[in-house]
């Protein structure tokens, strides 16, 4: 997309920032930066030179890319949402279209926050399952505390049977 020239002359008025500057600032690499860059999502100001200079503006995009790329987000999800404004004709159209794919990112989000709150539960309860072992001079294994209360615990929390031996299995034997 072409700048305009009051975008540029914008830009020019706000402190503009080196490429390694802003990967401080956000904690990432400046190979992130190009990579975003090299994708269409992030056009920086450049010197005559060839120097990457970077906004305000510029540091809040990326900022927003990066969030959604460290919530597991594909880069094809992002580069969406981030055209999908200047695919519309009206802001009524844009305001639809944007709208529903913001309902939709946030029933995603809600959906994984469902998931790792069940997840913490289940980690919370190998947890305290693992910590009655507390004090015990047995060997943390089938063989070596067949009464062990992660033993019991194994059909009920599923991580447990990522911890314990992978042969264990209540009321049988050991292989």
């Amino acid at each position: 997309m072409q700048r305009s020239y009051s975008d540029a002359e914008s830009q020019m008025t706000q402190p503009l920032h080196k490429i390694g500057d802003v990967a401080e600032m956000l904690g990432t690499t400046i190979r992130a930066i190009r990579y975003y860059e090299e994708e269409g999502l992030l056009q920086p100001v450049r010197t005559a030179g060839g120097t990457r200079l970077y906004s305000t503006r510029h540091v809040d995009r990326l900022r927003a890319i990066l969030r959604l790329a460290q919530g597991g987000y594909s880069l094809e999800a992002i580069r969406d949402l981030a055209r999908l404004r200047e695919r519309c004709a009206t802001g009524d159209e844009s305001q639809d279209r944007v709208s529903a794919r913001l309902d939709s990112l946030l029933a995603d989000i809600d959906q994984r926050m469902r998931e790792l709150r069940s997840l913490a539960l289940e980690v919370r309860a190998a947890r305290n399952t693992v910590q009655q072992c507390a004090g015990c001079k047995n060997p943390p294994t089938t063989d070596g505390c067949p009464n062990c209360p992660v033993i019991d615990r194994l059909p009920y929390i599923e991580l447990l049977n990522l911890i314990w031996d992978e042969d264990a299995r209540p009321g049988e034997a050991p292989r």
